[in-house]
């Protein structure tokens, strides 16, 4: 596997079993489950985020401004 990649993997690999290990210590798996929904909800979030910044980066480029005008406002 190339560097990068490992890193991706053995980070999930450490994040699956932390959870795991975690849930069985609580036996209570259902707060981790709200837990892990939380997590994703934010990181929806931040996708919308960027994909707004990225529309109006477009647009905003089309209007005529330059690179450092745009980065100033958004």
């Amino acid at each position: 596997m190339k560097a990068p990649v490992l890193g991706t993997f053995l980070v999930g690999v450490a994040f699956g079993i932390g959870v795991t290990v975690l849930s069985l210590y609580a036996q209570k798996p259902g707060c981790f489950v709200t837990s892990l929904e939380t997590i994703a909800e934010m990181g929806r979030a931040r996708r919308a985020k960027e994909e707004k910044n990225k529309f109006l980066r477009e647009r905003l480029k089309t209007m005529g401004f330059s690179d450092q005008e745009i980065n100033e406002n958004l």
